[in-house]
């Protein structure tokens, strides 16, 4: 029996009424370029530390974002009870076939269709929370995974770095015209960049961190791609940061 649903797509079609920069983002998940990318099934370096560090077996995990379900089995191979979601038909429809026994189910991050504190661990790994647009459904989806975590419960997510497109960054070597033309943005806050054709948050890391206080989560670690020796200076330079909060115990 097929575990995924398509509730979400009856009540609002996914793409309908939605902000052409959003429809773009949304469509770029639903090719078959898309799905050769994204069909690798390993943790990065900053996962393979975080993971087993706050997740235990038996624990219930929502994997939010989960493209085609590579952290959902590795997380399932682990011990979690785990349920994978995404907004892309094409990328739950091959999950599905590839994984039958997973759970998969197409939805959307900004309104989760499961019951208030459900869930002991919320994940949206790979960057999946900047392509929410505009800033709005951001913090709309932050909203709705604090509200299906159980108190003490921890969110996890990897968010772009903005301090990453200063000029003098090693990264994005193979993009150097794309960084010359959006180096200047290092200095603000945050700011959508269109990467790949895709509208990208890019945040600082005191701009990420502050989103999630004012929610009410707290800040256990941060960490980037731990390339440098030490982890402050990878924080500031590293493409994209992953942070681990936690849901205020009652």
């Amino acid at each position: 029996m097929r575990r995924f649903h398509h509730r979400r797509e009856r009540r609002c079609a996914l793409t309908g009424n939605v902000p052409k920069e959003l429809a773009i983002n949304l469509a770029a998940y639903r090719t078959a370029s898309a799905v050769a990318e994204f069909a690798v099934y390993r943790l990065h370096p900053d996962e393979e530390y975080i993971f087993p560090k706050y997740y235990r077996a038996g624990e219930r995990l929502l994997d939010l974002a989960c493209g085609m379900g590579r952290t959902t089995l590795i997380l399932h191979e682990m011990g979690l009870e785990v349920k994978g979601v995404d907004q892309s038909p094409v990328f739950i429809e091959t999950a599905q076939r590839r994984f039958p026994y997973l759970s998969f189910e197409i939805g959307s991050y900004d309104h989760i269709e499961e019951p208030d504190e459900s869930f002991d661990h919320v994940l949206i790994s790979f960057n999946g929370i900047d392509y929410a647009f505009p800033l709005t459904q951001r913090m709309t989806a932050l909203r709705e995974s604090i509200r299906v975590l159980k108190p003490g419960g921890t969110l996890i997510y990897s968010s772009h770095n903005l301090k990453s497109l200063h000029w003098f960054s090693p990264y994005y070597r193979d993009q150097l015209r794309w960084k010359l033309a959006n180096c200047h943005k290092a200095f603000k806050d945050w700011d959508y960049i269109v990467e790949a054709g895709v509208y990208t948050f890019y945040g600082s890391r005191e701009c990420v961190i502050r989103q999630a206080e004012e929610l009410g989560l707290k800040l256990l670690e941060s960490r980037g791609f731990a390339r440098f020796s030490s982890q402050s200076i990878d924080e500031y330079f590293s493409p994209y940061i992953l942070y681990v909060l936690k849901k205020p115990a009652r």
